[in-house]
């Protein structure tokens, strides 16, 4: 064979490869989104995803928990899909599964690689927090999206230098203020990148950035109107998040590996050397790689760092950190297509990244499978347990309801009460009389409703009766319910009995002792 023959077969070889990654990365996520799609019409709706459905009935700027986003997203939603728990996720589930190629994208305009793009799509599938989060209707979703949207947007602006895509930034952050306060640690991110970032540090001296938070600020501006009407609701309960506590190491741990898990260790390990080699003090050179790599890993390191200072003293919910995935699954992804060329233990990370996807499909397969069945006798153990089973609860309650002639069901905490509100029958009011803030998007019920005998329903063992017995003179047990999964118990409900209220049944929507903040907080 001559050498011009061999350098052919090279070449011939080196295209088969660079078309062969890409393809393999689309199919892989074509795939995790016909799962995706499977699970979401096959699984009940969360407690969660039934509150923020509630919402999507009662829309206004604001609420409790969260800013309104969630609640448009639905809403939008259920009107093209149909009011079904598949309804409620479809369009939040498209965007996210739009995410791979939104993340290819800017890959590919960082790094100018076809690989380094693919490699990104495997690693962001490859993570178990993305696989198994895309299939629920939570704020997480477009707040990703509009983060993920944002940094395309500051990528474009490192590329061309157009000030368009500043107020096109301006524009995605008050979105994501719309669908979640994590959405402050992008600007951090930006900023940052400005500083540390040689291209964009011209636009340190520019309006143009003051013009864009202004524009943020008046996207943002109605879910302000809304909380300065309501007693600043949603600021006091978020801002209260980070409230320092004492050191808790035990926090800090769990912080650390439930980030690991979630990104999936083989992600994870290739994600730490691919942010221990970015470079900080040496000079990179303008639309350079470093320079590229710079940018994410300043996007990156606010959030990073905040949450990690917060895991000293309070507990940080795996999804917190969500947002980041998208440009560690850019950097990681780029990292390994660097180390597959290389030797020794790098190339040998490098391709333990290339099992990331595959583990996480095995690992969503595996937790639907026990989300339905309940086929591993985990427990309390079981992260999957509350996913399947309220339906026919709800029905076995009004059955029990209609049997006792009670028009209304009391429950105990905003989770149980949406999920029998949204699988009970409409005939039967369910009310939580407690934090009557939280449902100040609809009108709550009239107090002569509980002039008439009705039924209580709490989980076993959480006193609910003492709750009642504050509000009733005659409390008396019912009875149990149990919630099933696949014809097997997974919790046991206890009911009540109650008649003659002593006063009003429903606490005050807010609270007592801020007579100020009380008018403010009327719906």
């Amino acid at each position: 064979m001559t050498k011009a023959s061999i350098v052919a077969d090279d070449r011939r070889s080196s295209r088969a490869h660079s078309a062969l990654l890409p393809a393999l990365a689309a199919v892989a996520a074509l795939v995790v989104f016909a799962l995706q799609a499977l699970a979401a019409s096959r699984l009940e709706l969360t407690f969660d995803e039934a509150y923020y459905a509630l919402w999507s009935r009662g829309l206004a700027f604001g609420y409790l928990d969260h800013p309104p986003m969630v609640a448009y997203l639905i809403r939008a939603s259920t009107t093209l899909f149909g009011d079904s728990d598949f309804g409620v996720r479809a369009l939040s589930l498209a965007l996210v599964g739009a995410l791979p190629a939104l993340i290819a994208l800017i890959a590919w305009r960082l790094f100018r690689s076809a690989d380094a793009a693919a490699l990104a799509v495997l690693m962001w599938i490859g993570a178990p927090l993305v696989i198994a989060g895309a299939v629920f209707a939570t704020p997480d979703a477009p707040l990703v999206l509009f983060w993920t949207l944002g940094l395309a947007a500051l990528v474009e602006l490192w590329r061309t230098g157009r000030a368009l895509w500043v107020f096109v930034i301006g524009l995605l952050f008050g979105l994501m203020l719309l669908s979640k306060f994590t959405a402050a640690f992008f600007a951090a991110g930006v900023g940052l990148a400005t500083l540390t970032t040689p291209s964009l540090r011209r636009w340190l001296r520019s309006p143009a950035p003051w013009a864009a938070l202004a524009l943020a600020a008046v996207v943002f501006a109605p879910n302000v109107v809304w909380n300065a009407g309501h007693g600043w609701a949603t600021f006091l309960k978020q801002g209260g998040r980070a409230a320092a506590a004492g050191f808790t190491p035990f926090y800090l741990a769990e912080f650390v590996a439930s980030q690991i898990l979630l990104m999936n260790p083989l992600v994870f390990a290739a994600l730490v050397p691919a942010i221990a080699g970015v470079s900080w003090r040496k000079t990179v050179a303008p639309g350079s790689s470093g320079e590229a790599r710079r940018l994410l890993a300043s996007t990156i390191a606010p959030a990073a760092l905040y949450f990690l200072i917060h895991a000293l003293h309070d507990r940080v919910q795996g999804n917190w950190l969500a947002p980041l995935f998208p440009a560690c699954a850019v950097l990681s992804g780029e990292w390994v297509g660097r180390a597959l060329r290389g030797s020794g233990p790098t190339r040998f990370v490098a391709r333990g990244a290339l099992l990331a996807a595959p583990l996480a499909l095995a690992v969503m397969i595996a937790g639907f499978v026990q989300a339905l069945t309940g086929i591993l006798p985990l427990g309390a153990a079981d992260p999957t347990a509350r996913l399947e089973g309220f339906r026919d609860l709800a029905r076995e309650v009004d059955a029990r309801a209609r049997a006792e002639g009670a028009p209304y069901l009391l429950t105990h905490g905003y989770a149980l009460t949406s999920l029998m509100t949204r699988y009970g029958a409409p005939s039967i009011a369910v009310v939580q009389p407690e934090q009557r803030i939280r449902w100040i998007f609809s009108p709550s019920p009239p107090e002569s409703l509980f002039q008439k005998p009705g039924l209580a329903i709490a989980e076993a063992g959480r006193r609910f009766d003492l709750v009642l017995r504050m509000r009733y003179a005659q409390v008396e047990p019912a009875g149990t319910v149990e919630r099933r999964r696949a014809g097997r118990p997974v919790e046991t409900y206890e009911l009540f009995r109650v008649a003659d209220p002593y006063g009003p049944v429903l606490d005050p929507a807010c609270p007592s002792a801020e007579v100020d903040l009380q008018r403010r907080c009327r719906p």
